[in-house]
């Protein structure tokens, strides 16, 4: 019967693939080198697979070390999880939410059925973009994350659907002498924006927007990370914006916001829950199966 992997195994080869030198790996693991290299023989044996290229340069791992040094990496932060939570008595759950769907989503979770989830779970939120929570689960950094997808996901996540979302157009109350519209892309670009941060999907579409109509793009005077900030500096200016139809609606229901009737919609976009491909959580599948998003409100832009 052939032997299994162990936690040391997967320790020597994270090690050994995260400072590329034997040297440093037994430094790091506080072995000497040649009980190392004998670590490493044993999980190349156990795989069958050749994990390392050596040579005078160091050690590069193989396309089968880099598959085994991120099953490795999450193993490692779960054993170290494992401990806390023998400290504490509750199990951190890692999620990362976009804001664009935190008042949809993560309502849900944390009124989540009696019995659905062990009382000891306790969730940890972490909100960001997408591309920053997509790095930060591809680096075991996150359980599971609701986001909005574009580009090619990595290939050791997994996703599902959650809902469609859309972005709308909006000005602050008081604010710019706008008609009822319908607005032409035309008109709206005569209007300084608050817009999202760069190299954030929002922020790609915004962008796309002027130039799939053929509209150069309006002068953008603030850029923002949230919603909620820019909603708080539109009032009494004459700045638009574009923010998730849901985030405009609360707003609105305050009278600080009014969102436009626009010619040409935004696109919808899906928004959906990903998850690390490996060492999933014992918890995390249950979890996943309980998001059931709101459902958004119909508003006309």
């Amino acid at each position: 019967m052939s032997k299994s992997l162990e936690l040391r195994h997967l320790r020597a080869v994270l090690a050994t693939a995260e400072t590329g030198s034997l040297h440093q790996a037994a430094v790091a693991l506080e072995t000497s080198q040649p009980a190392l290299s004998r670590l490493l023989r044993e999980a190349e044996e156990r795989m069958g697979v050749r994990l390392f290229e050596r040579s005078s340069q160091g050690s590069r791992a193989t396309a089968a070390g880099a598959l085994a040094e991120q099953v490795a990496r999450r193993v490692a932060a779960d054993v170290r999880r494992l401990q806390d939570m023998a400290r504490d008595g509750r199990w951190h759950l890692r999620v990362g939410c976009i804001p664009r769907a935190l008042d949809l989503v993560v309502p849900g979770l944390l009124h989540r059925p009696a019995g659905a989830l062990a009382d000891e779970i306790e969730i940890d939120l972490r909100e960001d973009d997408s591309l920053t929570l997509l790095a930060a689960l591809a680096r075991g950094e996150l359980d599971l994350a609701i986001l909005s997808l574009f580009g090619e996901m990595p290939a050791n996540l997994l996703s599902r659907q959650l809902y469609l979302d859309r972005n709308v157009f909006v000005c602050g109350v008081p604010g710019p002498e706008i008609p009822d519209g319908p607005l032409a892309p035309e008109a709206l670009a005569r209007h300084p924006f608050a817009a999202p941060a760069p190299g954030t999907p929002s922020r790609l579409e915004f962008d796309r927007y002027w130039q799939r109509h053929d509209v150069p793009p309006p002068a953008c005077r603030v850029a923002a990370r949230t919603y909620d900030a820019i909603a708080s500096v539109l009032p009494g200016t004459p700045m638009l914006a574009v923010m998730p139809r849901q985030v405009a609606q609360r707003h609105a229901g305050n009278g600080s916001l009014r969102i436009l009737k626009i010619v040409h919609a935004l696109p919808e976009r899906p928004i959906h829950v990903v998850w690390p491909r490996q060492a999933l959580q014992p918890v995390t599948d249950q979890l996943i199966t309980l998001i059931r998003p709101a459902r958004p409100r119909r508003g006309r832009s």
